[in-house]
Order: structure tokens, then C-alpha cells, then sequence
């Protein structure tokens, strides 16, 4: 039970930190523009501080500018043609201790729009479920699969779900390479992976994660990572280092940071109207991964919304391969079909139902169980959840 009346003053508390936490923001937001203005030119200065940043902390998250400007700003173009987007959500459930048997599923749904053609979009769901341990059907790096394993193995079945549409799809119009087909994923196209990773386990997990990526290529695709209130800081990590002299460059240094608690998005926020900033590439070592496999991963920030006052601003983060990085037309055009998509919820639609599609509710888990307990009977094996779990759901339902 939560008792309300008891966190009056805590709420109380909390909103004079927030707003005193905003007003330092806005001060340091200012301070990064400054940074922005004074090292706006990407000199050949600023590239040894990157490639210096890089040797002195692998781990720096910083951004590697694909153009000359850090300041580039380019107008979003209304859509020209009409595009296919295909796009894919998961969901899942995670293995659970308590439960009759230690299971997991990953559900995904997808979404297919051809848009001019008068066709209603096409949507599938696709879920499987596994043992989450000594699974003959899976191949596992551990004894036992968990939340993170969980993550990884949706996300991988999403955007293989992109590659597979979008080949699809390329076929369906008789190997036309000239419709644009649009790849959307919800989320950034580079997988968070855990760290306990061998060197090995993530080299596999790699090919794996590019492999959809070429198969995109392939088919003449456009994959996009739609990341919806970014909270990323590669931009304003570059600022930072932009602002040190090269004999102050130490790891030490560029880990304290001077924006901490403000993001890119922030940076951004009232600087583009209908556009997007240029493009970056995050100098992170799965994106170097990535890069050994021809598959390096570029961003760029873009507003979304249709009303040019700051209020209404709507920042998101785009993510694309660098082989689309690399063809300006084809990126333009894309993200013009993605902001057309955008229009009705300041959010693409394919996504606001791909997500709906992949959605697991507890009422279906339940009945999950329900079959899974029904099933486990037949075979006339004992079905019983934890203590724990029981004595929970009979004073609540948590």
C-alpha cells in the first residue's frame, strides 16, 4: 500500500530540486551552444582530439562528425513520392523463478504500409516461446537465459523481422529498385550489450546484428532506429572535448564531463525547425564492431514536429548505417517518408501499432499459463508455482 499523504512534503521536495535542476540545465544548454558557435568547423585540431580521446579512454561515448560543420542544419523535405514502410515491435515475457516452469517468450509484431497504393497495411505477430534453461532448441552462452539474454534475443528478432519484410517487399514490386522501401525500428540500430560479454561471445552477437543489416542492403532498403526522447550525449561529450587543450586530455578529464545531466536533445531543441542537424557517428567499441563489418552506425537529431515554436518542439534521434550515410538522396527521401508518417501523432504511426501488435498483457500471460499448466498435466508432471508467488496473487494480484 502506498499511503499518498505520507511523500506530501517528498513530492514537495522533489519539485524544488527538478526546478532548480532545470534552471542549471538552461544554463549549461547555453554554455554548450557557445561551444557549439566557437568550434562549429571540423578542423584537423579537433580530429586528433577525437582520435587522442579515443586512445587515452575506450570507453569515451563521444561522436565522430561525418561532415566539416558540427553546426550543419538541413531542412527536412516534404515527401516527394510515395514509399513502403515496414516496421517491427517486441515485446516479451522474462523468466521467472517463481513461476510453474521457467520459460520466456518473445513476441513480435509487424506492420507493412505501401502507401499510395489504397491497401489497407499489413500486419503479422510472430511469438515463440522457450525454455529459459537446457533449451535442446537454443543456442545459449550461459547455463541459463536471463532478462538481458531476453532483450537481446528480441531485439535481433526484430530487426530481422525488417530484413525479411523489406526483402519481401522488393520482390513483391518485381525487383523495382526505384520505390523507396523504409526499414523503421524503434529503438537505435545498435544493440546494448552486456558487458560479462567474452570477446568471442560478442564478436557472434555482432554478425548476428549485421547480418540483417546487409540482407537490407540487399534489398535496396533504408533501415532507420527511431529513438523517440533520446537521452544520448554524444554531441555535447564532443563539445566538451572541443573545449580542452590537447595536453588536457585525460581520461580523467573527459569523464567528469562539464554538461552532465543534459542530453543532445536538449542542445537541439529550438535550433531546428522542420530539420536535422548533420550526421555523427557514436565512438563507442560495439559501433567500432559494427564498423569492422561494414555496418558502422551514423545519428543525427531531427524535429518532428509541424509547429515551429520551441514548445512544440519534438526532438527525436535517427539512426542509419553508413552506407546510407553515404547517399544524401536516400536519406533525405526516407526521412521525409518517416516525418510524413509522423504527422497525425508526432510519432510514427507504423510504430504506435507494431507496438500494439507485440504487446504481451498480463491477462494474456495468464492465459499462457494457463495452457502451459493444462499441458504439463497431460503429461502427468507435478505443476506448482513458488510460495512466494502464491501468497502474493491471493493478497493482491502483484
Amino acid at each position: 500500500m502506498l499511503e499518498l499523504n505520507k511523500l506530501t512534503r517528498q513530492v514537495d521536495g522533489m519539485a524544488e530540486a527538478l526546478a532548480d535542476q532545470r534552471a542549471r540545465q538552461r544554463k549549461g544548454i547555453v554554455d554548450a551552444r557557445e561551444l557549439l558557435e566557437q568550434h562549429d568547423q571540423v578542423t584537423d585540431e579537433l580530429r586528433e582530439k577525437i582520435e587522442l580521446a579515443q586512445r587515452v579512454d575506450e570507453s569515451w561515448r563521444g561522436a565522430d562528425p561525418l561532415d566539416d560543420r558540427l553546426n550543419a542544419r538541413f531542412q527536412v523535405p516534404d515527401q516527394s513520392r510515395p514509399a513502403t514502410l515496414v516496421a517491427s515491435d517486441g515485446s516479451q515475457i522474462y523468466p521467472d523463478t517463481h513461476a510453474i516452469a521457467l520459460y520466456y517468450v518473445t513476441n513480435v509484431g509487424t506492420i507493412v504500409l505501401r502507401q499510395g497504393s489504397g491497401d489497407a497495411p499489413v500486419v503479422a505477430t510472430a511469438p515463440i516461446l522457450r525454455m529459459a534453461e537446457d533449451d535442446p532448441l537454443e543456442e545459449q552462452d550461459q547455463d541459463r537465459v536471463d532478462a538481458d539474454e531476453v532483450n537481446l534475443k528480441r531485439d535481433l528478432r526484430e530487426v530481422e523481422a525488417l530484413a525479411e519484410l523489406a526483402r519481401r517487399e522488393r520482390t513483391e514490386l518485381g525487383g523495382d529498385m526505384e520505390r523507396m522501401v523504409v526499414a523503421l525500428a524503434d529503438g537505435p540500430l545498435l544493440p546494448w550489450m552486456p558487458q560479462r560479454l567474452t570477446d568471442p561471445e560478442q564478436s557472434r552477437r555482432v554478425k548476428q546484428f549485421t547480418a540483417p543489416l546487409a540482407d537490407m542492403r540487399a534489398s535496396y532498403a533504408v533501415p532507420v532506429g527511431y529513438v523517440d526522447r533520446p537521452r544520448s550525449a554524444n554531441v555535447l561529450r564532443l563539445l566538451h572535448l572541443a573545449g580542452l587543450p590537447q595536453e588536457a586530455i585525460t581520461k580523467e578529464r573527459l569523464r567528469e564531463g562539464s554538461f552532465k545531466g543534459l542530453s543532445d536533445a536538449g542542445l537541439f531543441r529550438d535550433l531546428l525547425p522542420g530539420q536535422r542537424t548533420t550526421l555523427f557517428a557514436a565512438t563507442s567499441e560495439i559501433n567500432e564492431n559494427f564498423r569492422s563489418q561494414g555496418q558502422r552506425i551514423y545519428f543525427c537529431y531531427m524535429n518532428v514536429a509541424t509547429e515551429p515554436e520551441e514548445k512544440q518542439s519534438c526532438v527525436v534521434r535517427i539512426e542509419t548505417p553508413q552506407w546510407i550515410a553515404a547517399t544524401p538522396d536516400r536519406l533525405e527521401a526516407a526521412l521525409a517518408a518517416v516525418w510524413s508518417d509522423c504527422r497525425l501523432l508526432r510519432y510514427p504511426y507504423l510504430l504506435t501499432r507494431a507496438h500494439e501488435l507485440a504487446l504481451v498483457t498480463r491477462q494474456e500471460k495468464d492465459s499462457l499459463e494457463q495452457m502451459l499448466r493444462t499441458s504439463m498435466m497431460r503429461w502427468e508432471m507435478q505443476v506448482e508455482e513458488s510460495s512466494k508467488a502464491t501468497t502474493k496473487r491471493s493478497v493482491g494480484g502483484r
